[in-house]
């Protein structure tokens, strides 16, 4: 048992505070909400490429309705994605967190870097693994290690979003 000295695992925030962390695929979306230090939620949202922007800007609605966030927190790049159908995803939910008054807060990938290389973590799974340290509800959600030849699990894109917020809170 952690005593409450022992700080250390868990995420420092202000108190109250509600962050959606997501990050966006070419055809999905992975997110996590978090409140103080505690995983309300956490999932995919994935739909065809015909069903596009209504499909996942209603999953997306549901989820600003349901927890009403204080600030959702994106994986930034330089500019826009080159990737045509991500760039949609991020246009969507971006439109919709604003028509919600959630701001929108974009992290660059060398910060999310910076900070996890701090802690020793510096491919996709060793992050992933430090994200389940900090955020211990998702312990079990936490895939093994993929071989070489192997694809991405699908629960992956819920660490990724879970890094952003963790690397935007400790930073």
């Amino acid at each position: 048992m952690i005593s409450e000295t022992d700080d250390t695992q868990y995420l420092k925030m202000p108190p109250l505070t509600r962050y959606l962390g997501v990050d966006v695929r070419p055809r999905s979306f992975g997110f996590i909400v978090i409140e103080n230090a505690v995983v309300l939620d956490n999932g995919i949202r994935m739909c065809d490429r015909s069903q596009f922007d209504d499909c996942l800007g209603q999953g997306f609605d549901r989820i600003l309705k349901t927890y009403r966030p204080s600030a959702m927190i994106v994986r930034g790049v330089g500019g826009l994605p080159r990737d045509s159908k991500k760039r949609e995803v991020m246009a969507a939910i971006t439109r919709r967190a604003k028509d919600h008054n959630v701001d929108v807060i974009s992290i660059r990938l060398a910060a999310i870097r910076i900070y996890f290389g701090r802690h020793d973590a510096t491919t996709k799974y060793q992050i992933a693994q430090c994200v389940a340290a900090k955020l211990p509800e998702l312990a079990w959600k936490l895939p093994r290690n993929r071989k070489p030849w192997e694809s991405e699990h699908y629960r992956m894109p819920i660490f990724d979003a879970g890094a952003v917020v963790v690397a935007h809170l400790e930073l």
